[in-house]
């Protein structure tokens, strides 16, 4: 139940090289905050070092807040020996997370050979208010940020060496100028029904980019009905503006039982060749039973804005 919720060479490293803009702020000398399994149902804010063992659950009505350059280290602990870290932060009320470029928040692991998996992620779930999060370092989780029937807005952030970089299923949320490599997998979604922007992206390096599998839900009264074919997801889902290559497998993986078309056109791919693209696209195609990726029209050069600003 809870995983539930959870390839111009040098323009293109030009692009791919966000990540050293980043600065990680050190707190080594200041006190460590520690929270095991907390809820809170007031206001609170953080700066400086966090460490959480555990679930840290913003209650209802409850804001947190996260200064600049703050750390936040998450212990590992593995009650149900699934291999995944339990410890997470799961928002019922609201977060804002605004880091500045000079002084991002991270999120990381707090073991002395951090790997991904050691922690779960920022769950953000069921919300009733708009979460912001904005110049921050996600590393080390089974899923850095997960979005599930909530609004919110994440952008200029870096996600890197995570099973998972997002994750999100049906949710008003906007995914811009962020910088999402080294993952597994870039962005997991599980619903098209939006309306969700991804934009301004680079999404690169990962094993695969962008991976669309939904989930074990009934979802037959989400779509356009008699099954035309039609890509029902305009106006809904928008995936444009993005560098969406040199992901190992794929750069665009439809999973399985995704039988409807998903509209991806406007991005930048690597290179402009339709075929050798499409060898990076898993879609029907490849497996019949799947639905169509139109990725055309395609972007002729790289997005040179895409990633944090």
């Amino acid at each position: 139940m809870k995983r539930l919720l959870v390839p111009i060479l040098f323009i293109y490293a030009l692009l791919v090289s966000t990540w050293g803009l980043f600065t990680i702020p050190a707190h080594a000398e200041e006190e460590e905050l520690f929270f095991s399994d907390t809820i809170i149902r007031q206001d609170v804010t953080w700066s400086g070092n966090i460490a959480i063992e555990g679930v840290f659950v913003v209650g209802r009505g409850a804001t947190l807040t996260i200064q600049p350059g703050t750390t936040v280290r998450f212990h590992k602990i593995d009650s149900n020996n699934d291999q995944i870290g339990d410890s997470e932060i799961r928002v019922l009320g609201r977060i804002m997370a605004k880091g500045t470029r000079e002084s991002p928040i991270t999120f990381k692991s707090a073991e002395k050979n951090p790997m991904p998996r050691d922690w779960s992620y920022v769950l953000i779930f069921a919300s009733a208010r708009k979460n912001f999060l904005q110049y921050c370092i996600f590393r080390d989780a089974f899923t850095g940020l997960q979005v599930h029937f909530s609004t919110a807005s994440v952008s200029d952030s870096v996600f890197t060496h995570n099973n998972e970089g997002l994750r999100f299923g049906r949710a008003k949320f906007t995914i811009t100028h962020n910088l999402i490599e080294n993952n597994n997998i870039g962005v997991r979604f599980t619903r098209m029904e939006g309306p969700v922007e991804i934009s301004g992206n680079n999404i690169t390096r990962n094993r695969i980019g962008i991976f669309l599998a939904p989930s074990s839900q009934q979802i037959v009264d989400f779509f356009e009905p008699g099954r035309t074919g039609k890509p029902w997801n305009e106006g809904h889902l928008i995936i444009t503006g993005n560098n969406i290559n040199a992901n190992t497998d794929y750069d665009l993986n439809l999973g399985a039982k995704q039988i409807w078309d998903l509209a991806i056109g406007g991005n930048w791919w690597g290179l402009t060749d339709p075929q050798i693209i499409r060898t990076k696209i898993f879609d029907k195609l490849r497996d019949d039973v799947l639905g169509r990726a139109i990725y055309q029209p395609v972007r002729e050069t790289p997005v040179r804005e895409a990633g944090p600003r």
